[in-house]
């Protein structure tokens, strides 16, 4: 009887351990999970205000360049290039960011019509942009800044005439890969972007008088910041491009 008795109570003193133990780590598993939350709440800021801060340098860029372009009668062209790139095809690219303030409560189907909507804008004012040049000057699609923005227009017109596809992917599994059509609309589209912000920076560099005062050109931060709206409308983009590359290739 002793022995049991004692067993009964070595058996209560290794149960209390346990439980003592156990309840020990609900605190460490607690704090953990608000260490989790709190990296995740900071990244999401981060990602908030790197987002915001593409949005404010768009309309910065837009607004100076338009600004620009009036106050030196040179309106036509440059201002409906500068609105259909750094405007629309910016915003168009932006849109299917995740971390997007302007679009992160829309629906993937949203997203889809907004995109191409906007880059259809987009190619309006482009091509508007394209024949008034056209129109002005006798020799055309020499320099590098024409040749780049022609390029960039073909692209930009065969992706809207093609862009169908890219809507009904999956129901064309049967004929062509799904990850094939929006791998190939992806890679297209950035490139068509990138070429035509280089021909803007191009544009940009042209204009000898652009300048704020006589200490600052204003050519080097229009295109310092046409850099970084680039890299940040691609921010999502890149990283998407990058794995249908794998899933085709890989």
């Amino acid at each position: 009887m002793e022995e049991e008795g004692i067993n009964a109570t070595s058996f209560q003193l290794g149960q209390t351990k346990v439980d003592v133990s156990s309840s020990s780590e609900f605190p460490n598993s607690s704090s953990n999970f608000e260490t989790s939350d709190t990296k995740r709440s900071a990244w999401s800021t981060c990602v908030t205000i790197v987002d915001l801060v593409n949005h404010i340098l768009i309309v910065c860029l837009t607004a100076f360049t338009l600004y620009y372009s009036v106050a030196h009668s040179v309106f036509n062209h440059t201002t409906l290039c500068t609105v259909g790139y750094v405007l629309l095809m910016s915003e168009a690219i932006v849109v299917f960011a995740g971390d997007n303030i302007l679009t992160r409560y829309f629906t993937h189907r949203t997203k889809k019509h907004l995109h191409w909507i906007l880059q259809l804008l987009g190619l309006i004012c482009i091509i508007a942009g394209v024949v008034l040049m056209y129109r002005v000057k006798k020799v055309h699609f020499k320099s590098n800044h024409a040749i780049l923005g022609i390029t960039s227009l073909i692209i930009m017109i065969f992706l809207t005439v093609t862009g169908y596809p890219v809507f009904v992917a999956t129901k064309l599994r049967k004929v062509i890969r799904p990850i094939t059509i929006k791998f190939g609309h992806n890679f297209l589209g950035l490139s068509c972007f990138a070429i035509g912000m280089a021909s803007q920076c191009l544009g940009y560099w042209k204009f000898r008088t652009m300048n704020i005062s006589s200490k600052v050109d204003a050519r080097l931060i229009c295109i310092i910041v046409s850099v970084m709206i680039v890299v940040l409308s691609a921010r999502k983009a890149l990283p998407t491009l990058f794995q249908q590359f794998v899933k085709l290739f890989g």
